[in-house]
């Protein structure tokens, strides 16, 4: 793998610490993993080389992030890292992040667990991982969170003990305000060898391809990070937030960002591959993407995420629509479905498989209360009807699934059903819109009858008249 040019900057930690000061790490491509660093010791510590592999199939996340740290005497280090979901972890192999590098530049263009502890937060994950010991937390409160890592400190013999305010208060308070539940603490043995410490996988349900940068907000100095998404669909620059920016190829320009086979990834990861499709049903298999991108400026102006939806409709549509959003208790809801399997400009390596098409209703508790499912291996439309048994809000919502098992795209309407009965003056219209058709087809019925039998009498008086004409006399 090709040595980094990295330079090193001060780490601040990402708590403030009573006892002592700290220093804040950066570092050069390929890759920078931002996680909060609680340092406790008063030595400096350094990080020549993050790294983070990002791979996401629209329902669950696979993170390969790895620090090179090291410190100039005998240390240990806290890092933190909010997580939208509880994560399975695992380590992880250096061979990851050399695969990856391989693949870059093969790609150059050629022209170019357990409860307890403190109330309200639950332990559910813990191991000793190489030069890693790993606590995952569940939490909802800021204070339950800080008494826990106050805890943690002490029982790993570490020196000093970290206060949560400031900016750092803020920060955390803004990612449990956004549903973050679930959060790292990593307790990290250090030496003064410069060294990688081993890298650690978490994998975990998300909904957005995410990745956290405001956490590392706290601290001072600028920084380069680069990121490697993998992903289904290619990421559009447009995708990616304003901070950010895709990583290019040096001279010629273009966006690092390439298509990448089953047994590539499986190089980088035997994980990864599972997330899209476990064994390709033909050769070659299908391709998924990679794309670099990067942050460089200020860490003080990481007031961001990275978080990128699934684009709806990127190369399959499905759209539902109802006549009305408002109906009467007894009416019956018309519902349409309409799936495109392919959009245009889209290509499909041809596999075995067939997508299910998902129609539900949904009361406002979330209970389905209707459902109806098709498969196909083209487009499909579908229009049917449905009568609520009660009033009120309920959902619709169409979905299509990639063999019945991962979800490619969805789509949503609401309809409020009010208490009553249909208004009358429908039916009555629509009677006399149906009985004016009939009557308006008796009635051309009736002259084309009588046209018929007029020209039968023409042509029989035009005989006769010959006849006598021509009849010898």
């Amino acid at each position: 793998m090709n040595k980094l040019n990295a330079r090193m900057i001060p780490l601040l930690a990402f708590l403030f610490l009573s006892s002592f000061s700290s220093s804040f790490f950066m570092l050069a491509p390929p890759a920078c993993a931002d996680r909060g660093v609680i340092p406790f010791s008063e030595v400096d510590v350094y990080g020549p080389g993050q790294k983070a592999i990002l791979a996401w199939n629209g329902e669950v996340e696979r993170l390969i992030l790895s620090t090179d740290l090291y410190a100039s005497g005998e240390s240990r280090v806290l890092e933190l890292l909010p997580l939208p979901s509880k994560p399975e972890v695992e380590g992880g192999s250096w061979e990851s992040f050399e695969a990856v590098q391989s693949l870059v530049m093969k790609n150059i263009p050629r022209a170019a667990g357990e409860k307890g502890g403190v109330e309200g937060l639950s332990i559910v994950f813990h191991e000793r991982i190489g030069a890693h010991e790993v606590t995952v937390v569940e939490a909802s409160s800021l204070e339950d969170l800080a008494e826990f890592i106050s805890k943690l400190a002490a029982e790993a013999g570490l020196p000093g003990g970290p206060s949560v305010s400031g900016k750092a208060r803020i920060i955390l308070e803004d990612y449990l305000g956004r549903g973050f539940r679930f959060w790292v603490l990593d307790v990290v043995d250090l030496t003064s060898n410069p060294g990688s410490v081993e890298p650690i996988i978490y994998e975990f349900r998300s909904p957005t391809l995410y990745y956290p940068l405001k956490i590392s907000s706290t601290a001072e100095g600028s920084t380069e990070i680069t990121l490697y998404l993998v992903t289904w669909m290619a990421v559009q620059e447009g995708d990616i937030p304003a901070g950010m920016r895709m990583a290019r190829y040096h001279p010629s320009g273009q966006p690092v960002q390439f298509q990448v086979t089953h047994e590539e990834l499986q190089a980088v990861d035997e994980g990864i591959p599972h997330l899209f499709n476990p064994v390709p049903a033909v050769y070659p298999s299908p391709t998924m993407w990679i794309t670099a991108v990067k942050y460089e400026g200020e860490l003080g102006s990481l007031d961001f995420d990275l978080e990128i939806p699934g684009r709806r409709g990127a190369c399959r549509l499905i759209d539902v629509e109802v006549e009305k959003a408002s109906y009467r208790l007894g009416e019956e809801v018309e519902v349409s479905v309409r799936f495109i399997h392919l959009l245009p400009g889209c290509v499909e390596i041809m596999v075995v498989h067939d997508h299910q098409v998902r129609l539900e209703i949904l009361d406002s508790a979330g209970t389905r209360v209707e459902s109806w499912t098709w498969n196909t291996e083209g487009d499909l439309y579908k229009r049917v009807g449905w009568k609520p048994s009660k009033e009120g809000v309920y959902l619709v919502r169409a979905s299509s699934w990639w063999n019945g098992e991962r979800l490619e795209v969805e789509d949503q309407a609401e309809v409020e059903v009010h208490p009553g009965t249909p208004a009358a003056t429908s039916t009555t219209v629509t009677s006399i819109t149906v009985t004016s058709i009939h009557a308006d087809s008796l009635y051309e019925a009736k002259w084309m009858l009588i046209g018929a039998a007029t020209a039968i009498c023409s042509v029989l008086i035009g005989v006769a008249v010959a006849y006598w004409l021509l009849k010898p006399r």
